[in-house]
């Protein structure tokens, strides 16, 4: 009777293994299927952004007219390298530009130096057109390699050159095949495992197993639902077994996908935003001031620091960095003030886009605004002003100044650029003579 039950608990157990089999392969099919359809193209959406937001287009088009290279074109270079290794399945970044007989590299991560001519091959000899007039963005695939061809435009509408992300599917099929040798696992422990009195296994495999696929469908129903999980310690498990390394290996694989997600993000804001104040720096300001150009309404305030120079040179630069943290800090103010008058007044705006210039000249522009809210922003600054930035024993003061321009319909933002700066500059004058501060 013993040996009975033995038996048929090995038999079940079997089964048992053998249906989770058939069911893991049916079920790896479909993942694999949708792995390489979706994650592919995600990680080259990610290296497309990366790359956009990194490399500057009016500089790229300089750099490939004088062939002159500069700190600023050896960092860009080493940011996308830096990405490149640290991505998984990105092979490389490329920057081209293309045209009628030949391309010209550049920036490439695969060391191929600036100017390197690039020959038409048979694939984008068919898009010749498409790659010289710079509209159009597309992927494609050849020998199991992802290719997207995204273009990147100057300030000016020009087109810059192509980029050109290289990625790697192979992570597919090794997916595929860890999936058959942990099916070929499971097939030879039941095996195994139906050798095992029923008591054996109900201590070491089915209580574990079921506590664990709980753990499983409740993490993944919190995800599902958009819930809050700490997952550092949801398939920590401290039996010394085959379910033991999966749970731990489990977790391990989610916190490391965590950290890269992270660091992305960290990435693309880094490259985005001014380390010192956090608000966004010349290269973004570059990237989106197209946007700012067709715009129903627009208002552009230009800000700078009077006497810095003096307050680095006499106090020094920790001084100095405070004063730049103060400007940005009541720069960014200015978007708390929209969102309160906007509720107070009924008025709308898509709020303000604050950056830092270089130095100590900052940026600040409202799109989509009424004059109504315009008014009663530039009422505040004029209010506030003098804007005092120095510590308060520093007997050195340094002090906010500004100048703005707005407009309603057609309008020319280079023009209100220049006027609001030049504005800026008669504020200036202005505040030296009003606070006694030396013309420095």
């Amino acid at each position: 009777m013993r040996k009975s039950i033995k038996k048929q608990t090995s038999i079940r157990i079997f089964i048992l293994m053998l249906v989770s089999c058939l069911i893991t392969i049916l079920i790896s099919h479909l993942l694999l299927f949708m792995y390489t359809d979706d994650s592919s193209n995600d990680i080259s959406d990610s290296a497309v952004e990366f790359a956009s937001i990194t490399i500057d287009p009016d500089s790229a088009k300089n750099y490939l007219t004088t062939r002159k290279i500069d700190e600023q074109y050896e960092d860009t270079l080493n940011d996308l390298n830096t990405y490149v290794t640290n991505i998984d399945n990105v092979i490389s970044i490329s920057l081209v530009s293309f045209s009628v007989s030949v391309g010209h590299v550049i920036y490439d991560t695969d060391n191929n130096k600036i100017g390197t001519k690039i020959d038409y091959d048979d694939y984008t000899s068919t898009v010749k057109n498409d790659l010289i007039e710079g509209r159009k963005s597309w992927s494609v695939v050849e020998d199991r390699l992802l290719y997207t061809y995204h273009p990147i435009r100057t300030i000016d509408d020009k087109i810059a050159g192509y980029l050109i992300i290289r990625t790697t599917q192979k992570q597919s099929y090794n997916y595929a095949a860890m999936l058959i040798i942990g099916t070929g696992i499971i097939l030879f422990m039941s095996l195994l495992f139906s050798k095992i009195s029923m008591t054996f296994f109900d201590k070491e495999i089915f209580d574990p197993i079921d506590n664990f696929s709980k753990t499983a469908l409740d993490f993944t129903g919190s995800v599902s639902s958009g819930g809050n999980i700490k997952t550092i310690e949801l398939f920590k498990t401290s039996k010394d077994n085959e379910i033991g390394y999966l749970g731990n290996a489990i977790n391990k694989m989610i916190l490391d996908i965590n950290d890269s997600t992270e660091n992305l993000s960290n990435a693309i804001f880094e490259a985005s935003h001014d380390g010192m104040t956090q608000l966004f720096n010349k290269r973004h300001y570059n990237n989106i001031s197209a946007n700012f150009r067709k715009c129903s309404s627009i208002c552009v305030i230009y800000f700078d620091v009077n006497n810095l120079k003096m307050m680095n040179d006499t106090l020094g630069h920790e001084h100095g960095d405070y004063v730049i943290k103060k400007a940005a800090e009541y720069i960014r103010n200015l978007n708390v003030f929209i969102e309160n008058s906007q509720h107070d007044t009924g008025t709308a705006a898509n709020g303000g886009f604050s950056f830092r210039m270089g130095g100590d000249e900052f940026l600040f522009v409202i799109s989509e605004c009424s004059f109504k809210l315009i008014d009663m922003i530039i009422e505040k600054i004029e209010t506030d002003s003098p804007v005092i930035l120095s510590m308060e024993e520093d007997h050195i003061k340094c002090a906010l100044s500004y100048g703005y321009s707005y407009a309603k319909g057609i309008y020319s933002y280079d023009t209100l650029l220049a006027e609001a700066e030049d504005n800026m500059y008669k504020n200036k004058n202005k505040l030296k003579k009003a606070l006694h501060m030396p013309d420095r």
